[in-house]
């Protein structure tokens, strides 16, 4: 197959094969910030075509681990509300081998977390809430638009620090742009200009911190 659009019956066919809890999702990598091609079952994360590449994508793709890796398994995501997933992606190539998409399966498991939640505070007692925070932390977010994971991204890397993003050192302010730079935030439009508004400096200067840490 030559064409993302060939893979759109096979997300469907999955979708009704795997019930309604597996969201099925293909995405188009030529078109980051509205790269959902098709969906099945969006219900389950509240996303629908024309949405964008989630962060943990972006930063499979900015480490070019496609290169070396043809899917990726059962790691953790969550949507916008919190419900949890198990996901799989599988990347999707031409016949020059070059990444053209991504295929999606995110299993809505939240239900199954609560009922295990219930037995760890049973069996655990005081201990199960470290627990659980420990067994329960996502690496890929669900968000319904580019800008909204522009924002989780950068507000990611800003969180450790307990002052206001203005007041901190140029130092800080390189560090947080060469995290944001590995988390593949700048494959995204409007990456530069956002960091710039977060940390209250001009785009120019994004651009020279760029030019420090590449």
């Amino acid at each position: 197959m030559k064409s993302i659009t060939e893979y759109i019956p096979l997300v469907h066919f999955l979708g009704n094969a795997l019930g309604k809890q597996c969201e099925v999702v293909l995405h188009d990598v030529t078109n980051l910030e509205h790269s959902i091609v098709a969906i099945a079952n969006g219900h389950v994360s509240g996303r629908q075509v024309g949405g964008p590449l989630t962060d943990f994508t972006l930063k499979l793709l900015k480490n070019e681990v496609t290169k070396h890796e043809n899917w990726v398994v059962n790691y953790w995501s969550q949507s916008k509300t919190g419900r949890k997933f198990r996901s799989s992606s599988y990347f999707l190539r031409n016949a020059k081998g070059q990444v053209i998409g991504v295929l999606c399966l995110n299993y809505d498991i939240q239900n199954y977390l609560d009922i295990r939640d219930v037995l760890d505070k049973l069996v655990l007692g005081p201990l199960a809430v470290d627990f659980m925070e420990k067994q329960s932390r996502a690496c890929e977010n669900f968000n319904t638009d580019a800008q909204s994971v522009i924002d989780a991204m950068i507000m990611k890397r800003l969180a450790p620090y307990e002052i206001e993003a203005k007041r901190l050192s140029v130092g800080e302010r390189i560090k947080i742009t060469k995290q944001l730079n590995h988390d593949g935030l700048f494959l995204l439009k409007g990456g530069i200009s956002a960091l710039a508004r977060h940390l209250s400096v001009s785009e120019p200067t994004i651009y020279r911190y760029l030019q420090q840490i590449r």
